[in-house]
């Protein structure tokens, strides 16, 4: 019997050691998980100083990071002028009262209902075209309606 007890007491071992390690396993990834969590806070701690900084300094010409500030404010600069390149493909425009995205062939927003002064109609009337005092679109001089609206152009407009 004395085999048997050895056997069963190796086993018995075998297993509160498996159990041991399975539960040092489980505290490591535990840890790990709770080491990671930390230094993402850490991270975005660091990001929140960092624009605060640039913030606070962003027109201060003798900022310890000027070289860093200059080279953000460039890239500000470029991607506004990227967004509007993009508006410019996409044939959008913004509203001059509420600021929205509106088409640019609307006469009026779709957000406020604002009259849209259309730059183009501008450009337009120095052509020689007339403007329709309905909807502001450019008209072409002999037309006696306006193609956009509809409304009738007083021949006496300029």
């Amino acid at each position: 019997m004395a085999f048997f007890e050895q056997i069963g007491k190796h086993l018995t071992d075998a297993g509160q050691n498996v159990s041991q390690q399975t539960k040092n396993l489980a505290e490591i990834t535990r840890l790990n998980s709770t080491i990671s969590e930390k230094e993402k806070k850490i991270s975005e701690l660091y990001l929140k100083a960092g624009q605060s900084y640039y913030e606070r300094h962003k027109s201060d010409t003798s900022a310890t990071e000027q070289a860093l500030i200059d080279e953000i404010n460039s890239l500000h600069s470029e991607i506004s002028q990227c967004r509007e390149k993009v508006k410019q493909i996409k044939g959008v425009t913004k509203c001059s009262n509420c600021g929205a995205d509106i088409p640019v062939n609307v006469a009026f927003c779709s957000a406020c209902g604002a009259k849209v002064v259309n730059t183009e109609v501008a450009e337009s009337k120095e052509e020689g075209e007339l403007i329709c005092a309905a909807c502001g679109k450019a008209v072409s001089k002999g037309n006696l309606f306006c193609n956009h609206c509809g409304a009738k152009i007083d021949s006496q407009q300029e």
